[in-house]
This record gives C-alpha cells, structure tokens and sequence, in this order.
C-alpha cells in the first residue's frame, strides 16, 4: 500500500512526465534519421559503395577468366627468343598456316589463330615466302608478323677466310641456309659438276693435282658476304662462291699491281716483284697456308718469303697447319706423331706444297702468296714460329738454332694455351 502511495504522490508532483521504456528500434531510428551528423552522407556513399563492390567483382572475374583464356590458347609457347625461318608457301590457306605454325611449336591453338584473322580482316593480308619467328611471340604478334610484309625470300651468309669446307658447312647448317650438311661436302668432290665454274679448279684437273685430296673444292670458295635466295640449294650456294672465286682470283693474278719508289735525285724505279713459277692452284694452295700461319698483311708476305725460300732450297715446309688438316685439330703444339703422320698433306713429311688448299685464303694472302716480302727473301730467311699465342706475333730467323731457342722458349706458353682450349671444349 505504502509503494502505490509513493506513486501517487510522485504523479500529483510531475503531472507532464509518463514512464517508457527505449526500445532497440528506436536506438536505430535516431542513429539513421536522428541525432548522428553523418547520417546524410551514409545515405549517398552506400549505394556507390555498392555499385564499386558489384563492378570489382565483376571485373575480377572477367580478368580471371581472359586469364586463362590467354594462357590456354593466346600466349607464348616458351619463353625462349631464338629466331626460326617459318616459311608460308603460295596458296597456303588461313587453316594451313595455323597447322604449320602448330607444328612448328609457334602456336598454342591454330583454331583460335584461324577465328583471330578472319575477325580482324586479315586472311588477305597473309603474304607468302619466309618469315623470322620466334616461341616467345603470342599469337597477335605472329599475325602482326605475318601480316606486315615482313618476309623475306634473300638471307646474309658471311664465309670467313681461313674457313675449311667443312667449316662453311658447319655455318650454314647452323643458320638454317641448308639442312644437313652432308649434301654439301658431297657436292665439295664433284669436280665435274663445278669444273666450269671455276678458274683454279680447272687449273688444278688440268694438272692432274686432284688426286689425294679431301675436298676437291678446298679453297676455291671465296671469303665474303653474300645475299642469297633462302630457298637456294646447296648445289646454288656453292656456285655463288665459286664465281666469286673467279672475280678474286682476276683481281690477283691480271690485276696491275706495279708499284714505283722515288730515289734520292727523284726519278722514279719498279719496285722489284718476286717472278714465281707456281701455277694458279698452286698459289691457291699456298696461300691457304699463309691464311693459317699469319694474321697481319705484313705477316703474310713474310711468310710467304719462308716458304719461297725454303722451297727454292728443298727443303720441307714444315707448315703445322697442314700436319693436322685432316684430323681437323687445332693446336700450336704438335707432338712428335702428328708431325710425322704420313699423309699427302703433311708438309712435315711431303717434299713440296701439299696436296691441296688448307682452307679458304683471303685476297691479301693470295697476293702475298705473289709477291712475298723481298726483303725477307733476299736476307734468305728460312724459319718462323708464334711467341705468345693470343697475341698473333710472330718472330723469324735465319738459322736452325736460332729458330730452335726460340721455339724452346715459347713451346710451354703454346703447350698451355692448347691445354686450355682443350679444356674449354670439353
């Protein structure tokens, strides 16, 4: 009784104030519409918020899968850059050319390949002939490739001087300008084939010279850079250098290379040139020989100055380079039974030249091998030998047992420098 009393009381006191309860709701309805400042600027943000959150969704998904898509048919085969010839032939279609660039492990799916030129308009822009394509191309870059006018029906070959036949066929099988090199050694003994094609070849049959030797075609394949169809042959190539052959040999042999010195009262004198005997194959052959031992013009001539010497007195050339021609060795340091080997090459045991080029000379060997140094001559110096080998030097002299000291000082440094290319070959 007294607690309803208390209330009573309480009612008469504050008759305007009624007792309820704050509801949750209500707490929600002032914190959205209410009291809070911020209630304005939640209603603008939250449906770009949505909005945003919607279209990231979106987009990551789309960009997964295009991912993907990329990855299974419209990326790169392999990472690597090396370059090979894709050749389109005439009247290829759109499904041919993506076979073959399938096969060729250039494209990942050449049914996509095919629906990506004809959507871009492309299937009349494909142009037949060779093309430089490379597995870290993606398929939009080959289109591009195949599409710009980009191909190419000539290639650049560079044959170096001093280079073997079976070097030459090394390079252009490692450039792709033949496929193995066997048909082209084989052509490199087919002397009826080439024989009117060049000067020193017919030279050489006409003095029965042929006989002994590995390649009939050694050292009458010219030294220089060439432009050739990439579809040419190896029966092709081979002509394109033997012609070539011929324009240098004209140059060295019925060039008028007569020079003049001026004496002290001014009149003017021939400078002396060496008459040799040798026949055309001949100076070939010695050339190829002063090609291997000397790396300087001035070298060459002298060179060739031992050589004329030693073979007017009869003596062996004793040329290390022909010792290991056949082998195919390339040392500085022969041993005893290399120079020994009894082969029709070896200019330690042949009387004369050997039995035939050694390589590919160069034009300045051919002209030393003309016109030695006749200083050189006249003082009749018979011996040369390398001193430090990557330093190309080379030194002279007149009697065996100068020549001997010096070989028996720079022997270890050749002994050394061959122990390493050895071991860098391995």
């Amino acid at each position: 009784m007294a607690k309803n009393k208390r209330g009573r009381e309480a009612s008469k006191r504050d008759p305007g104030f009624t007792s309820e309860r704050y509801s949750i709701r209500a707490l929600h309805e002032d914190r959205a519409y209410g009291l809070y400042w911020y209630a304005w600027l939640w209603k603008l943000i939250r449906p770009a918020l949505i909005f945003l959150c919607s279209a990231l969704l979106v987009i990551g998904m789309v960009s997964i899968g295009y991912q993907r898509v990329y990855d299974t048919f419209l990326a790169p085969v392999s990472d690597t850059e090396q370059m090979v010839t894709f050749r389109i032939d005439q009247g290829d279609s759109v499904t041919a050319i993506g076979r073959k660039l399938e096969a060729a492990n250039l494209l990942r799916n050449r049914t996509v390949f095919r629906y990506l030129v004809e959507f871009r308009g492309l299937t009349n822009a494909m142009s037949y002939g060779n093309f430089r394509l490379s597995p870290s191309m993606n398929v939009n870059q080959i289109i591009e490739q195949l599409t710009n006018g980009s191909q190419t029906n000539e290639r650049t070959i560079t044959i170096v001087p001093g280079w073997t036949i079976e070097d030459i066929a090394d390079y252009l099988v490692s450039i792709e300008a033949l496929e193995n090199r066997d048909e082209f050694l084989t052509l490199c003994n087919n002397v009826d084939l080439f024989v009117g094609n060049s000067y020193a070849l017919r030279d050489a049959q006409n003095n029965n010279a042929l006989g002994g030797r590995k390649y009939a075609l050694e050292g009458y394949l010219a030294p220089d850079t060439y432009r050739v169809f990439v579809s040419a042959s190896a029966e092709s190539i081979i002509r394109t250098l033997l012609n070539q052959d011929n324009t240098l040999l004209d140059e060295v042999f019925y060039a008028d290379h007569t020079q003049y010195y001026a004496d002290e009262e001014g009149f003017y004198h021939e400078v002396e040139r060496y008459k040799t005997d040798l026949g055309m194959d001949q100076i070939v052959t010695l050339a190829s020989m002063i090609e291997k031992e000397a790396a300087t013009k001035e070298d060459y001539a002298r060179v060739s100055a031992v050589f004329y010497n030693r073979l007017r007195l009869g003596m062996r050339l004793e040329s290390d380079p022909t010792a290991t021609y056949l082998s195919g060795v390339h040392k500085l340091a022969l041993s005893e039974a290399e120079m020994k080997d009894a082969n029709p090459y070896n200019t330690y045991v042949v009387p004369s030249l050997p039995a035939g080029p050694i390589c590919t000379p160069s034009q300045a060997a051919l002209e030393a091998a003309m016109a030695p140094d006749m200083d050189y001559i006249n003082e009749n110096y018979l011996y040369f030998c390398a001193t430090e080998p990557t330093s190309g030097v080379l030194v002279y002299s007149k009697t065996l047992e100068e020549h001997e000291a010096l070989v028996a000082k720079y022997r270890p440094l050749w002994e050394e420098y061959d122990r390493q290319r050895a071991l860098e070959l391995q």
